[in-house]
């Protein structure tokens, strides 16, 4: 894991608290609130119980999406591809949560599974400061995701795109460019450029 995505593994770890979504037999979402209980350098560790739809979802997907808010109001979110681990996860947990013994005491813990969300890719997002901030990251030989929107060889350097950015962060030139950590992705320079020449990153 490189250290970009490191340092946004370990701050899921420190907020500990985030939302974990999957999708259910119906095709439905289904969202709760989990502790993510280890970080290490190959991944992050969660655990629930067999008799959860969550532990179903799971097992039959294979994939989470977590969301967090850190306190000085940035966010993160994760989208990643995950797997039971032994037992000895689960004893690891306990090791660093202790607070889970007293939900689960004694052998009761072997009752949930130890789930390694072993690769994927996600985006830490600051609302707080002006301009705003983005930063993308992946693990586990997931590629980074590139969302928004880029500036065509169409353009025609009228700069509409850049006085109506509500974060200044498009660039003059002759082919103006979009700054991506500064995007807000809202997608107001494309629906005013007369050139059509803003696209999607992601058609």
């Amino acid at each position: 894991m490189n250290a970009k995505a490191k340092k946004y593994v370990d701050m899921f770890r420190k907020v500990k608290i985030a939302s974990a979504a999957t999708v259910d037999e119906g095709g439905h979402p289904q969202t709760r609130i989990i502790n993510v209980m280890i970080a290490t350098d190959d991944g992050m560790y969660i655990v629930t119980s067999k008799g959860k739809p969550f532990y179903k979802q799971l097992v039959k997907r294979g994939e989470v999406a977590l969301s967090a808010m850190c306190p000085d109001c940035q966010s993160l979110k994760f989208l990643g591809k995950c797997r039971i681990v032994g037992k000895e996860w689960v004893d690891r947990v306990f090791e660093e949560n202790p607070g889970m013994n007293e939900v689960y005491p004694g052998k009761s813990r072997y009752i949930l599974d130890a789930f390694h969300i072993y690769e994927g890719h996600g985006e830490w997002f600051d609302l707080l400061n002006y301009p705003i901030s983005r930063e993308s990251f992946a693990y586990g030989g997931e590629e980074v995701e590139r969302n928004g929107f880029r500036i065509s060889d169409k353009c025609t350097g009228c700069g509409i795109c850049a006085r109506v950015c509500p974060q200044k962060a498009v660039r003059e030139g002759s082919t103006y460019v979009i700054e991506e950590e500064h995007c807000l992705q809202c997608g107001l320079c494309a629906e005013k450029c007369p050139a059509d020449a803003v696209v999607r990153l992601h058609p």
